[in-house]
Parts: structure tokens; sequence; C-alpha cells
């Protein structure tokens, strides 16, 4: 809507109370849609590329797979819709984990080809550079060439030798948002973290950030464990695939913005691992009605 219809009141306030400085650049307009902002849209829209894209190929319905892929097709045009740069590393490291789990030859083929394929399309070629969302995404893959990210680098070389002497960080909320430099003016609100886990170790120090990444990690690998291991039913193996696939690819894409704690992200994010978590239980619930099913059709 945002792109053929224009934005309403409340986001064209935001815009012009500082938003249009990040959303409405040289390359164009990053669409964000009902999201906090461009960043945490394009993010998501890349966790939902891989969810319904990996769903689709373990649906027993012919229509749900056409369905699921259709969405698919339309969350990544969302996604470039976004100008996102960093989102694109949430469908390459989904791919990436996708191979470990699957288990299977013909996946882990196709997947690793598919990436091949992704990075040299928008690293070694300048194919569709016509096109200035593609011509954004594809600054993604030379970081070291963009301002934005070599600025990001001093600012958290700034921050390590002020935090070298505080394992246990500034404090909660000291870190450099907005919502920081509301609360107090010191050395960490002054300067931006632009990502999560920078902001993470502000807030908390060495210690805070190595038991977030800990339960973070440790959560992601049961979870593939349970995956690869655990499930019998194609249809939810493949749902929890693609949920724990799109998650992770945001989880790594956090690193560059701090989009994970805004909503709905981390919602989406925990309580998708809760789901995963469970799924040996959801799938002998179904196990057992399809024992169930077979006894009765027996009998009949």
């Amino acid at each position: 809507m945002q792109k053929y219809i224009g934005f309403d009141s409340f986001e064209t306030k935001w815009l012009n109370e500082g938003g249009a400085t990040t959303h409405i650049i040289w390359s164009g307009v990053r669409y964000f849609s009902f999201f906090t902002d461009a960043s945490n849209m394009g993010a998501n829209m890349g966790a939902a590329t891989m969810f319904f894209g990996i769903a689709a190929f373990h649906m027993r319905s012919y229509l749900c797979r056409i369905y699921y892929l259709s969405i698919a097709i339309l969350a990544i045009y969302a996604m470039f819709l976004s100008g996102t740069r960093g989102a694109m590393i949430v469908p390459l490291a989904g791919l990436a984990l996708y191979t470990f789990v699957s288990k299977q030859t013909k996946t882990i083929i196709t997947s690793s080809t598919l990436l091949l394929l992704t990075y040299v399309f928008f690293a070694l070629t300048t194919i569709g550079n016509s096109n200035a969302t593609i011509r954004r995404m594809r600054t993604a893959f030379t970081p070291t060439e963009d301002a934005s990210f070599n600025v990001r680098k001093e600012n958290q070389k700034k921050l390590a030798s002020y935090m070298k002497y505080k394992p246990f960080g500034e404090g909660l909320g000291l870190s450099g948002d907005r919502a920081g430099e509301r609360i107090s003016k010191r050395f960490t609100t002054s300067i931006p973290t632009d990502s999560w886990y920078v902001k993470i170790w502000v807030e908390t120090g060495a210690v805070g950030l190595t038991l977030y990444l800990s339960m973070i990690f440790l959560s992601i690998g049961w979870g593939g464990w349970i995956i690869a291991m655990r499930l019998r039913d194609p249809e939810l193996k493949g749902l929890l695939t693609g949920l724990l696939c799109g998650i992770f690819g945001m989880f790594i894409n956090a690193y560059g913005n701090s989009f994970w704690g805004q909503f709905p992200t981390m919602v989406i994010s925990f309580t998708g691992l809760t789901f995963i978590m469970v799924g040996p239980y959801l799938d002998q619930e179904i196990q057992e009605k399809k024992s169930t099913d077979s006894n009765i059709k027996h009998h009949d």
C-alpha cells in the first residue's frame, strides 16, 4: 500500500520527525509497512521467505505448495522493497542452516548451488544494476566499500576501548539509541550501536553478551537436533525447519541492525523457538492421530 497508495498520516508524521533521513534516500523509498522501520520489515520478510519457501516442499497438498511458494515469492519481493541490505543475510543464512538440518544429499546440493549462484550474481556481476534496489542490495557484498559500514566499525573500536574495564556493561538502557539519550547523557549514549549485539554488549558487558549468545545458540542448536533427529511427520518437519531457518537468519542479521528487540521480531522468534522445542510432543500427537485413524479404517 505504501508503494502504490502512499503513507498514511501517522507514517507521514514519523517520516517528518526524522524517519525520512533513513527511509527516503538516493536509491528511492525504503518501505516499512506496519513494522517499526525498514530494517525490521526486511529481516522479517527474509524470514517469511525461508518459512514459506521451505515448508512448501514438505506439504502433501499440491495447492498448499503453490500457496506457500506464492507467499515466499511475495515475501522476498517485500524484502527488496525495504531496501535493507543486511536483510540479504537472512535467507542466505537460513539456506546454510537448512543444508545441515535436512540430512538429504539432494537438498544439500540444491541449497549449496543456490547459495553459490546468489553470491556470484550479487558479488561478481553487475547484472541488474540499472535497478536501484538491486544496486543497493549488491553493496551488501562489498561492505568495506560502504561508508556507513566503516563508520560502524570505528564506533565499535571506540566502544571497545571504553568497555575494556566494564565486564558487566554500562547498565540497561544506557546504549547509543534515542531511548539511551533520553535517560542519560554519557559516552555510551552518544555513540550509535547500530547492532543488537553491540547494544547488549554495551548495556550488559562481555558477561551479559556471552550469556545471551550462549542462550540463543543453544536454543537454535537444540532445535536443529530436534528437527533432524526427533520428528517423523514430513509436514510438521517442514514447517518447523522453515521457522528455525528464518529465525536463525534474523539472529545472524541482528549483528548489523538493532531490529531484534523490536516488535514483532522478538515475539515471533522466541514463540517460534518454543514451538520447535515442543515439536516432539506435536509429532507424537500427529502419530497417535494417524494410528487412531488407521485403526478406525481397519475396523470399518
